[in-house]
């Protein structure tokens, strides 16, 4: 994705004194058109796609070396299809209106990067209003991630803790969730690993429920890359009950962050006695 940096010099002055201070403006988005095609056997749905937001971002640096910035989302209003299989709603048209993104705002160090987000709900209650904290450093080939989600006005709070090694090629991960509803537990882990090589790449990610029933969840990816072109096939067990969800996505870079893509999904999750749900969709992306 292409950046536009701006560096703007602002001179404070008051009766007695003048300051100077240098902070760097990015900006930077995507957008997408296209159409998209589900059924389930009975009904079926299609649409013609379009979409489009962009980021600004805001960062300085202190006297002492830290790091500071914020970002804000723009998007305009949107007309699409679910195509997360793991969601109700998969395979079904959206909009969305034109909306600002919440407050993130990060510092960062030697001692690693500290963000806070801000995430409201304004359709819904204040309890659903909800403030992200988060940690990431990185030593060596060991990355650490560290998560606390708070509700505002509920006990219902998260926390996660997520671990990644690296070693060439490879990486592998492993992480807890913690919740806090009726007491603090150690609810799932999550797990996997990835590799990358000579265009090849190959993901295996999965998830252990402790409670409140045991239950394994996984999803495998395949893909490849060469020159303009690139293929991904995932399968998929995303409700424990060995009912495996499949897909394939391809796409042709078109150079200057435009690209066409197209995919097909078939969820086996929703209304599987009519076969479950076939999606397709086709269009252009575009980065900025």
């Amino acid at each position: 994705m292409k950046k536009i940096l701006l560096a703007s010099t602002i001179l404070v002055g008051t009766a007695g004194f003048a300051a100077a201070d240098t902070a760097n403006f990015t900006f930077s988005g995507e957008a997408a058109a296209g159409f998209a095609y589900s059924t389930d056997g009975v009904i079926s749905f299609s649409t013609p796609t379009i979409s489009a937001e962009f980021t600004a971002g805001m960062m300085t640096t202190t006297d002492g070396g830290l790091e500071a910035g914020a970002d804000i989302t723009v998007s305009a209003g949107s007309r699409g299809m679910e195509a997360d299989n793991t969601d109700p709603g998969f395979g079904l048209v959206t909009t969305s209106a034109a909306s600002i993104s919440d407050a993130s705002v990060y510092l960062s160090g030697d001692w690693g990067k500290f963000t806070i987000a801000y995430d409201q709900n304004a359709a819904a209650t204040p309890a659903d209003d909800e403030i992200d904290y988060g940690y990431s450093n990185t030593w060596g080939d060991f990355k650490v991630e560290a998560e606390y989600r708070y509700f505002v006005g509920a006990a219902n709070d998260e926390a996660s803790l997520k671990g990644t090694y690296s070693f060439g090629d490879y990486a592998v991960y492993a992480g807890v969730n913690a919740y806090e509803a009726g007491g603090w537990s150690v609810d799932d882990i999550d797990f996997g690993g990835s590799a990358s090589m000579s265009g090849f790449s190959l993901g295996v990610d999965a998830n252990y429920a402790l409670s409140p029933v045991s239950l394994l969840t996984w999803k495998a990816t395949a893909g490849y890359a060469t020159g303009p072109y690139s293929v991904e096939v995932f399968v998929e067990d995303d409700d424990g009950l060995n009912s495996v969800d499949y897909g394939l996505s391809a796409g042709y870079d078109l150079g200057g962050g435009v690209s066409l893509n197209a995919a097909y999904i078939h969820d086996n999750d929703l209304s599987i006695i009519n076969g479950g749900v076939d999606m397709i969709t086709a269009g252009v992306s575009m980065s900025f």
